[in-house]
């Protein structure tokens, strides 16, 4: 290099001086930096340490560089030196422009180069350093800092002081006054009932909050979530899901609106209303069974109460179903205020009394189920809703004392329809009529005169009924029963009696018990008698005996 103290300024050049900003032309290079026209007489010197990043990047990559803004730094006339650098003219510039900057409150752009100690470093222009607050690097919520490293953002200067080189900038501030614009600017366009898209910010039990843009909060209460009833909103519901809404009322004092997310959907209870008329008959799926069952129809649940469930015996009936089971019902009601429907499995089918002309004729045969067994008879269940009676006489041709010795609820048994009372819903039943009848042939097996051995079913104050057979007895009357009045031996459980009379027409066999013993005493004595036969005896003794008369 030249030494610089060979070099003399001449009068023309003592118009320079210190901090004054020019322009230069490379004229040459060397090893310490590089030699500059800056339009006098003398040239200046550039040192490689006072290059701005910018141009240094230029020379080391051999491109072209015309005129090179520099500042002079020192001047020295007695030996005609002229000192000049880039890098401080660029930084005066730069903050010139920073401080005009934060006097017209105008925003500046900048990178984010580091992150150290809860702040952000910005480079400006690839020379001057600032520093952002972690605070004000956003508008909250904030992103981790590795977001913000190396992306290029635009702030306002928030504090300046270029001699101490202190420069404090906020994006939050710029982010905010540019929302609140898009803020006041949104607010004027939306209106209540509009649709609008918005981000979840926060979940709670009863409510969420929604960030609708540009700050605008909306609230969407626990009642305006669903059509449906959730138990836990924050499984529902997660922070960052968007949604839409409508907007039911807007606050224009705090900017905020309240929201709803289910009206932005049809009412299912409307929808179901229109396409399930009461009176309709549709499928559903059981999903609860309690006193009732609980049973779901496009998503909704109907309610079939306790004595809509079946004509018949409600405990009986609804074993047969189970969760999970698809069956028919019928729609009683749909209340989409209350949200409530009422449906009905057994109306279904028709009421069987209803329609018992299609269901059973007099002398038909069918079977049914034992519901209960009384004293006077059983009543058995021919299907859910009609059931009927079979009396104590219907149930078999012989005589039963003990019905339940032989029946037992639940049993199903063949019965024939022997009438049919639809005015009061009553229903007469016989098995009986099924059983053979032991008077078809009664007069194969029995004569009057025969004599048989019964089985004591009744006494009564006229007489004694006796069981000939199973379905077949006989009436001892009072006067039949001894054959002597002094001589009355006492009758138990089986008796020996002759039959005096049978009537077939009226089912009657007359029995007695006095005939069977005359004629055994009868037969005793001829027996007797033969034992004791007299000697016979001549026809002169026979004489003999008249004459004595």
């Amino acid at each position: 290099m030249e030494e610089l103290s060979e070099i003399k300024l001449e009068d023309s050049d003592l118009s320079l001086t210190t901090d004054a900003l020019v322009y230069g032309a490379v004229l040459s290079e060397d090893k310490d930096g590089l030699w500059l026209d800056i339009g006098k007489k003398y040239d200046a010197f550039l040192p490689y340490t006072e290059l701005s990043k910018e141009l240094k990047s230029k020379i080391e990559k051999k491109q072209k560089v015309d005129k090179i803004l520099v500042i002079i730094q020192h001047i020295n006339f007695k030996d005609g030196v002229i000192l000049v650098s880039n890098k401080k003219a660029i930084e005066n510039k730069i903050w010139e422009e920073l401080m005009w900057a934060y006097e017209n409150e105008k925003p500046i752009r900048g990178k984010v180069i580091d992150y150290q100690d809860r702040q952000f470093i910005i480079e400006i222009e690839n020379e001057i350093t600032g520093i952002i607050p972690q605070r004000d690097i956003d508008i909250p919520p904030f992103k981790p800092p590795k977001f913000y490293l190396n992306k290029k953002v635009e702030g306002k200067i928030v504090k300046i002081n270029p001699e101490r080189r202190q420069l404090i900038i906020s994006v939050r501030k710029l982010l905010e006054k540019e929302q609140e614009e898009k803020r006041l600017d949104l607010w004027e366009k939306i209106k209540n009932s509009d649709i609008v898209r918005g981000k979840i910010i926060k979940v709670e039990d009863d409510k969420i909050t929604v960030e609708l843009g540009f700050g605008i909060i909306g609230t969407v209460n626990y009642d305006e979530l669903s059509w449906f009833p959730i138990k836990n909103v924050k499984r529902f519901f997660d922070v960052g899901d968007i949604v839409k809404a409508k907007i039911l009322k807007l606050n224009d004092e705090s900017k905020t609106a309240e929201l709803s997310i289910k009206q932005t959907q049809p009412n299912p209870w409307s929808v179901f209303k229109e396409k399930y008329p009461v009176g309709s008959i549709t499928e559903g799926e059981i999903i609860k069974i309690t006193n009732g069952i609980l049973v779901k129809i496009d998503n909704l649940l109907g309610y079939v109460p306790q004595n809509e469930i079946t004509w018949g015996r409600v405990s009986e009936e609804r074993e047969k179903f189970k969760v999970g089971d698809k069956i028919k019902v019928k729609v009683l009601s749909v209340d989409d205020e209350k949200q409530r429907i009422t449906l009905s499995i057994k109306q279904t089918e028709p009421y069987p009394w209803e329609v018992i002309d299609d269901i059973l004729k007099v002398d038909d045969i069918t079977k049914g189920k034992i519901t209960n067994i009384t004293d006077f008879g059983i009543f058995l269940e021919i299907k859910p809703g009609l059931e009927g009676l079979i009396p104590k006489r219907y149930i078999s041709w012989e005589r039963i004392d003990d019905l339940s010795t032989f029946f037992k609820i639940g049993d199903v048994i063949e019965v024939k329809v022997i009438n049919i009372d639809k005015e009061n819903r009553k229903l007469t039943l016989s098995r009986r009529d099924l059983l053979k009848d032991p008077w078809e042939d009664i007069e194969k097996r029995y004569k009057e005169g025969d004599n048989i051995k019964g089985k004591i079913i009744e006494k009564t104050k006229d007489g004694i009924i006796i069981e000939i057979e199973p379905g077949i007895e006989g009436f001892l009357p009072q006067n039949q029963i001894y054959l002597d009045k002094e001589f009355n031996e006492d009758i138990t459980e089986y008796v020996e009696a002759k039959i005096i009379k049978i009537n077939t027409q009226n089912r009657k066999i007359i029995l007695s018990r006095k005939a069977l013993l005359k004629e055994r005493l009868e037969k005793e004595i001829k027996e007797q008698l033969k034992e004791f036969t007299p000697p016979p005896i001549t026809l002169g003794e026979i004489l003999k005996l008249k004459n004595i008369k």
